[in-house]
């Protein structure tokens, strides 16, 4: 079985954020099984950055029309393996299992997607190419797969390509596309379908047309062979009108070919028994050390906090996806009694609440503007509990985070998080959207705090949780099997 994995983002050649962490986990795990497995990404700059020596130049040039141009692009590859640790190493290969789309004007650029100031106006030009860019590739090097596995609407008109123009190529290959965030589709204005190479033919109800524009995910949902996304829960929210964000009735179209399958996290980069970024390491056995890292995070944080004090923090976009809405409102009503850490970047609005927040309780709350690895792992190690109050969670990285470290995770009943923390085991949910829940549910971590008993068994329980890749990589072979099974009998 070959499989191409197509994505955006993959850690650690490029990451922005969870699709980057999943998809790059994803990549080793299914190595890891003896998969026999390819990933294609673009050559951003930090990738060429990070990787420009440890990459070979294929020869490979390739033509891709672009509206009424034609933008030529070229292929870097690598071979790919695990190390004993479990960390990748990668070596120069004129073939490999990992190529690189090779496009300066598109990819050798400060960012991903965008700057602060907006995403970048040719995003569709740029995933177009990288698109149909890997499918040259796979036609002049005859890269042949059984399952091409398409992640986000980045790469979702793959599907709808290699029904069209690519259909000799490709008529045995099976395709999966995995939806990791329902709320971004790559919608845009129907002046841009022309860089896509469809004409009119395609822009319908049953096609890429979204109220009077061009939806690239829409496309995806449609064409390709299978759906997934990354719970169980969210597969079925995104089939209602409050979680579809437009496209729940195309979802119920597509409903028996779709499924959920949970994300799980690294544990050779997220494990506190090992983790190089923590200022004492720690494990089930030992799990009191965790406090020398909350006395330690109190101190660079320069926070008048007492470690006999509960510390709360939030890691993530400060979007309002992410709860932060209803976060700022609680802030003061809590902080009197609590310490609060706040790392992450987003919309400017709810950047500057939190700057108001932290300068008005500066003893109290430390708040960092941007994203910081090694202070991320700190603030896991060193917390008490993490806010998780999300309006709606696909899957969510940090709580499974959260508890591999001790930490306990206070969460909105939604999605992933909804599969993933058990309700007084292994944290605190809260079904309804508003603050007033919100704060109820810290207040049962609260009355958790005071009993250092019953708080000693829950961090137990959160640190003794599986959420490794192992399972999650193991349901995507299965499905894998299925698809090419099903191949092969339709072709009997």
């Amino acid at each position: 079985m070959k499989v191409a994995l197509v994505s955006a983002e993959a850690y650690p050649f490029s990451k922005t954020g969870g699709l980057g962490e999943v998809v790059g986990a994803l990549f080793k795990e299914f190595i890891r099984n003896g998969l026999d497995v390819t990933l294609f990404l673009p050559y951003y700059r930090v990738s060429k950055s990070k990787f420009h020596d440890k990459v070979s130049d294929c020869g490979v040039v390739y033509g891709v029309s672009i509206g009424l141009e034609t933008k030529f692009g070229a292929t870097r590859s690598a071979k790919v393996s695990l190390t004993v640790n479990g960390n990748l190493l990668v070596e120069p290969s004129q073939c490999g299992n990992l190529f690189f789309v090779e496009h300066n004007d598109f990819f050798d650029r400060e960012q991903i997607y965008g700057t602060s100031y907006g995403e970048y106006l040719d995003n569709a030009e740029r995933f177009v190419f990288f698109s149909r860019g890997f499918l040259e590739i796979c036609k002049i090097l005859n890269l042949n797969f059984d399952i091409i596995h398409c992640n986000d609407w980045h790469t979702a008109l793959i599907p709808l390509y290699m029904k069209t123009f690519y259909r000799e190529f490709f008529k045995k290959t099976k395709t999966i596309l995995t939806i990791h965030n329902l709320g971004y589709q790559g919608v845009f204005p129907r002046e841009k379908l022309e860089i896509t190479g469809f004409g009119t033919e395609i822009f319908h109800i049953d096609g890429i047309e979204f109220y009077g524009m061009i939806n690239f995910l829409k496309g995806g949902i449609f064409y390709s062979d299978y759906i997934t996304t990354v719970s169980p829960t969210y597969a079925k929210e995104i089939l209602t009108a409050e979680y579809g964000f437009g496209l729940d009735g195309v979802l119920r179209k597509r409903k028996e070919s779709l499924t959920g399958i949970i994300n799980g996290i690294d544990y050779n980069f997220w494990d506190p028994s090992t983790d190089p970024y923590i200022f004492h390491k720690y494990s089930v056995e030992n799990f009191f050390e965790k406090r020398k890292n909350k006395e330690e995070l109190i101190r660079i944080c320069e926070l008048n906090v007492s470690v006999e004090e509960p510390l709360l923090g939030f890691i993530g976009r400060l979007t309002s996806q992410k709860g932060i809405d209803i976060m700022i409102e609680v802030i003061p009503k809590i902080i009197d009694k609590v310490g609060f850490i706040v790392v992450g970047t987003g919309e400017s609005y709810y950047e500057n609440k939190i700057i108001e927040i932290k300068n008005s309780y500066p003893s109290r709350i430390f708040a960092f503007l941007g994203f910081n690895e090694e202070l991320a792992h700190r603030i896991y190690a060193g917390i008490d509990a993490i806010l998780i109050p999300s309006k709606y969670e696909p899957c969510g990285l940090s709580q499974l985070i959260s508890m591999k470290y001790g930490t306990i995770p206070i969460c909105r009943k939604t999605g992933g998080l909804a599969d993933t923390v058990e309700d007084g085991i292994t944290g605190f949910l809260f079904e309804k959207y508003d603050p007033y829940e919100l704060c109820a549910a810290i207040d049962k971590f609260l009355n958790l705090y005071q009993n250092k008993s019953k708080l000693y068994e829950t961090i137990l329980e959160c640190m003794k949780k599986d959420f490794s890749w192992e399972k999650s990589c193991k349901d995507y072979i299965k499905l894998y099997e299925a698809l090419i099974n099903e191949r092969n009998t339709s072709n009997i």
